[in-house]
Formats: C-alpha cells, sequence, structure tokens
C-alpha cells in the first residue's frame, strides 16, 4: 500500500469542457500562474467578499482546471528550481524501482535508500524555505484547500517518510537513536500523518459548497491519501513505545525486514513527490488536471510504487513479516 498524493486512483472529474469568458485570459503568452488557477471557471457564484492578496481575491485563487485554454505554456519554460530537484528525486526512483524489478539488493542502503534520503530531504527543507520566505502564494480557501496549508503537509509528509526510511537502515546515527530526539521526531511523523488524515475529510465534510469541483476532486484524493498514508503510524507508534533495542530484534528475526521498510517508504516519498509536481504543472497550465488524473493512476504509481513493490514481495517474501514484527 502506498500513499498518494492530491488525485490518484479517482476518475477524471466532469468539468466543463468550453472556457468562460475569463479564459481570454489563456491568450498571454506564457500562461501565467495566475491566469491558469482561473481558466476553466464552472458555473457557480464564490463569496467575492474576500481578503484581496497581492491583487489577487481569495476566489481568484481557487483551483480550476484549465479545460478548454487557448494557450499553454511550454513544460520546460515553467520548471522552478525546485521542480527540477524533484525531477532528479524521480528520476532516481526510476532507477530504484529497476533495482528492485531485478531483485539487485546489493549496497541497496546507499544507492537506494541513502541517495533517496538526500535527495528528498534537500527537497523538503527547500519547501519548508519556500513556505516561510512566502514564494507559495496566499489565498483564503477553507480548510484543507488552502494551498499553503496542503504544500506545508505534503513537504512535512516528504520529510517525516524520508526520516522513516532512514530510521529503518543501517545508516541511521546510533547517537540519534539512543538520543531525546529519536521520540522527538517520532511525534512529529505521528502529528503529520493524523493531520493529513483528518484534515481533507473535515474539510469536505464542513466547506464542501465552497469548494470548486477541482477542489473536491483534490479532497478526495487527498483522503485516500490519508488513509494509506496512517499505515505509517503503525511503524511509528512501534518506534515510540517500544525500546531502542526493538528494531535490532525485528532485524535479526526479518533478515529483509531492513530492506523492505525503508523502500516502503521511499516508494510514498516518490509517490508524493510526483503528485505534487504534477499538481504544480497543472495549476500553471501546462496540463489539465483532467490529463493528470489517469497519468497519475496508470503511469507514474505503477512505475513508482505497485510494480517495485510487488517484485520486492516476490522476491524476499520468506524474510519479512507484515505484522508479526510491530510486536517483536
Amino acid at each position: 500500500m502506498m500513499p498518494v498524493v492530491a488525485f490518484a486512483w479517482l476518475p477524471p472529474p466532469r468539468l466543463q469542457t468550453q472556457p468562460p469568458p475569463a479564459a481570454a485570459l489563456a491568450t498571454r503568452s506564457p500562461l501565467s500562474y495566475r491566469a491558469g488557477v482561473i481558466l476553466a471557471l464552472a458555473d457557480e457564484t464564490l463569496d467575492a467578499e474576500v481578503v484581496s492578496v497581492d491583487g489577487m481575491t481569495g476566489a481568484e485563487r481557487a483551483m480550476y482546471d484549465t479545460v478548454g485554454a487557448a494557450a499553454r505554456p511550454d513544460a520546460l519554460s515553467t520548471l522552478e528550481p525546485r521542480d527540477k530537484l524533484t525531477i532528479a528525486f524521480l528520476a532516481h526512483g526510476v532507477l530504484v524501482s529497476g533495482l528492485n524489478i531485478a531483485g539487485a539488493y546489493a549496497h541497496y542502503e546507499y544507492v537506494a535508500v541513502g541517495a533517496a534520503c538526500a535527495i528528498g530531504l534537500t527537497s523538503a527543507i527547500w519547501g519548508w524555505a519556500e513556505l516561510a520566505g512566502g514564494r507559495i502564494p496566499d489565498d483564503t480557501r477553507p480548510g484543507f484547500a488552502h494551498e499553503r496549508a496542503i504544500m506545508l503537509y505534503t513537504t512535512s509528509y516528504l520529510a517525516g517518510v524520508m526520516w522513516l526510511s532512514l530510521r529503518f537502515s543501517v545508516l541511521y546515527p546510533a547517537a540519534i537513536a539512543y538520543s531525546p530526539l529519536d521520540p522527538a521526531l517520532c511525534l512529529a511523523g505521528i502529528a503529520t500523518y493524523i493531520y493529513g488524515l483528518v484534515s481533507p475529510i473535515a474539510t469536505l465534510a464542513l466547506h464542501r459548497d465552497a469548494l470548486t469541483p477541482t477542489e473536491v476532486l483534490r479532497m478526495k484524493g487527498m483522503c485516500v491519501s490519508g488513509l494509506v498514508g496512517a499505515v505509517f503510524l503503525l511503524e511509528s507508534f512501534a518506534l515510540l513505545l517500544n525500546d531502542p533495542e526493538w528494531w535490532s530484534r525485528v532485524s535479526a528475526a526479518y533478515p529483509a525486514q531492513g530492506v523492505l521498510e525503508p523502500s516502503v517508504t521511499i516508494f510514498a516519498a516518490y509517490a508524493v513527490e510526483a503528485g505534487m509536481l504534477i499538481h504544480r504543472l497543472a495549476r500553471r497550465g501546462v496540463i489539465t488536471f483532467v490529463q493528470a488524473v489517469p497519468f497519475y493512476g496508470k503511469v507514474v504509481l505503477p512505475l513508482l510504487t505497485l510494480l517495485p513493490m510487488a517484485c520486492l514481495f516476490a522476491y524476499r517474501f520468506d524474510e519479512v513479516s507484515f505484522w508479526n514484527f510491530l510486536f517483536e
């Protein structure tokens, strides 16, 4: 099982295909981020009495699909520095996928886990810096539809699963494992996973009428992401509640557990980063969400998560535990 982000495993939204008058903004070249978020307006009226943020109202910063846009920017021209880092991270994901498909686990802790943690944690730090520096535009969207809230969650989620991957590998420093910092990091991860589980459900329950169709789609996807991501609560609570020698006992009883657990978490990281890269491109008008949903579900997830995980299970099935290790 793999945590996914934003719109995975959901059918394409039934959005209008003819651009409204506001879509005239699409004739700008290149299509700007701000034009991209207001192109395919649904037949609904949002509250106009919202706070203006940097010249744009909260309603205008709502998320819409760009179906029917008259022009689209070139994907390469829209890439920002973090996007390029994400692409490097996903390229590494293709390598790790290939290693699992081939059953090549020599030096896996360095080639797969160590390299993934280095790139993934760098991306997470970069994301936090963008949030702190105001590079992620603010808005007045309700609940989890607030862009900065969801970006803070996905960035923190990325950091959390990267830490878990490192924690379950032989690369994790013993000095940290036996220090007060280790349970503190466990608690931070637990808080992140619980927030990701509760927030989209609460947003749909309390604010559905205020959301655009695309935002409803996104919240449904985040509900799936939160539910599957809650799997990591099990490992996190096991780390928190067991003595420091627990993982050593698990590794001795199940020789391939030290491959399985780090792999599952880095697969989750690839999934979340791929989803957010596609999301950012869709918000800029490079692609539509109607195109992004099936591409993410049919191509990205199988390649970076499902196929390598299935191969790992096939190769090392007799050397791992799916439940009993939690109580070792």
